[in-house]
């Protein structure tokens, strides 16, 4: 039998104990391989983001970064597992504009915060949305394809509507084109893919002519004349394809001021030690910083870029209630 007196020690104690072993375990990070969580099929922006850094982040924190692919719901089902995972540093988050800003504007009810639910490590890229079409696509640009497509609405027979990919429902490329077909009066139908990888592969086999991804995601074949680049969505041409205009150039007033970039960071579940957020941020910045990683990223055709934890929240936050907003103006009505 234990006396009173030494149980109330113990509880006492107890307390302290926890925290020393938790401030050990943070001391400590990280002392077992990491879990980069991508939530779309590899080939998109996120997943070659993740693997382009994963190597180095792993060599810096002296421990393995592992990519997985975890896909469902436009990466909803990814986002919502890693927020609900530990705060222990070793399951992150390679997470995008889609999964935190596109969707959570189009469905309040996805099931995560995506500011709150988080611990911001920092932005990695930001990458303009490409159109990108097979070369049997009759149109040459995106000002051709915006008169195929007037042309072909409700013109009786012969008439043509177009299929275009993304990486899902409600992801960025997805709400691009819908706002497009909002201020240009075309028509185009959405078929939602596990990824952006997914969305080329049917474009390649000619399933689909059209898709909208970062640029990332296909720039090597419009280089490589297995695909063309019809338009990108950033208010300037992208580095890697000078050759493909901006939307702004094409003289359309309705495109006047129009600059979307979909953009990679990573994350962690929210109640993640400062102590631990602040190794990975410094790691982060370490391995952006080395010419290897930071010429992979520019050839794929992302622009890196490392903010801070609190500068890539309030991006997160701001862009969360533009999207909103174009959602609410545009009475955009999203497929499920």
């Amino acid at each position: 039998m234990i006396s009173r007196r030494a149980f109330s020690r113990a509880l006492a104690t107890a307390p302290a104990f926890g925290y020393a072993a938790s401030s050990q375990a943070q001391d400590n990070y990280p002392d077992r391989p990491i879990r980069l969580v991508v939530g779309l099929a590899p080939g998109g922006l996120a997943d070659i983001t993740a693997r382009f850094i994963a190597p180095r982040l792993g060599d810096i924190l002296g421990r393995s970064v592992l990519v997985e692919n975890r896909t469902g719901a436009g990466g909803a089902i990814a986002t919502r597992a890693v927020a609900a995972s530990a705060p222990d540093g070793y399951t992150l988050l390679m997470a995008f504009d889609g999964t935190h800003v596109t969707l959570p504007a189009a469905n309040p009810g996805i099931g995560f915060d995506p500011v709150n639910d988080f611990a911001m490590i920092g932005k990695v890229v930001d990458a303009p949305v490409l159109v990108t079409a097979h070369p049997s696509f009759p149109a040459r640009d995106f000002g051709e394809f915006i008169t195929l497509s007037r042309s072909s609405i409700g013109s009786g027979v012969g008439s043509r509507v177009y299929d275009y990919g993304t990486s899902g429902v409600a992801s960025t490329g997805h709400l691009t084109m819908e706002l497009l077909k909002q201020r240009l009066g075309i028509f185009a139908v959405h078929i939602p893919y596990r990824g952006g990888g997914d969305a080329r592969a049917q474009v390649l086999g000619r399933q689909i002519p059209l898709m909208l991804a970062g640029v990332p995601a296909t720039s090597g074949d419009i280089r490589a004349g297995l695909l063309k680049g019809l338009a990108v969505t950033s208010a300037q041409r992208s580095h890697v394809l000078p050759g493909v205009p901006a939307l702004a150039e094409l003289g359309y007033k309705e495109m006047a001021g129009i600059d979307i970039n979909s953009w990679v960071g990573l994350m962690a579940p929210a109640r993640t030690p400062p102590s631990i957020v602040a190794r990975l941020d410094a790691a982060l910045r370490q391995t952006l910083a080395t010419d290897e990683v930071h010429t992979r990223l520019l050839n794929s055709g992302s622009t890196p870029v490392k903010s801070s934890p609190e500068i890539f929240k309030s991006q997160v936050a701001g862009d969360l209630a533009r999207w909103k907003g174009v959602i609410r103006d545009s009475h955009l009505r999203l497929d499920a």
